[in-house]
């Protein structure tokens, strides 16, 4: 798997990952939350359907951005979201969106972030090979949905 860098101290990194086989074909996404230590807070792969290349990769950052609200342990907590597709961290962060079926996941993705408080997205190119690739390619060979949460501490 490739190399991971941790987040600074009392921070955690959730690296995400879309993954679609051919466009339109069988999509995955896939995530795992770390802490500055590098012990796995959370991950997760799942299917999505038929999607392109870029909807994984919003899904995969919506799923995300998701399970850390879903938890007020993670509230106030100084986040990153990490994912390899430069275009969806951009639609992500205001840069512009040219594909109207994205607007509202991406309405959806802000607010969590501002819900967050110290959330934020990031866009990183050297995340093939990874764990988040893996659990993604997983989710798009259909191989069963999975979510894992382990104790903060």
């Amino acid at each position: 798997m490739g190399e991971w860098t941790p987040p600074p101290v009392e921070s955690l990194k959730f690296n995400v990952d879309g993954s679609a086989r051919g466009f339109q074909g069988s999509a995955g996404i896939g995530g795992v939350l770390r802490d500055h230590r590098g012990k796995i807070q959370c991950m997760f792969s799942a299917f999505i359907g038929m999607h392109d290349a870029i909807t994984a990769e919003i899904q995969a950052i919506a799923r995300a951005s998701d399970l850390c609200l879903s938890k007020l342990e993670l509230r106030g907590r100084n986040i990153v979201i990490v994912s390899d597709s430069k275009v969806a961290v951009s639609w992500v962060n205001g840069e512009g969106i040219s594909n109207i079926q994205h607007v509202q996941s991406i309405y959806d993705i802000r607010c969590n972030l501002k819900s967050l408080g110290q959330a934020k997205v990031v866009y990183n190119s050297r995340m093939s090979k990874t764990f988040a690739d893996h659990l993604a390619k997983k989710g798009s060979g259909n191989e069963g949905d999975m979510l894992t949460w382990n104790d903060f501490g």
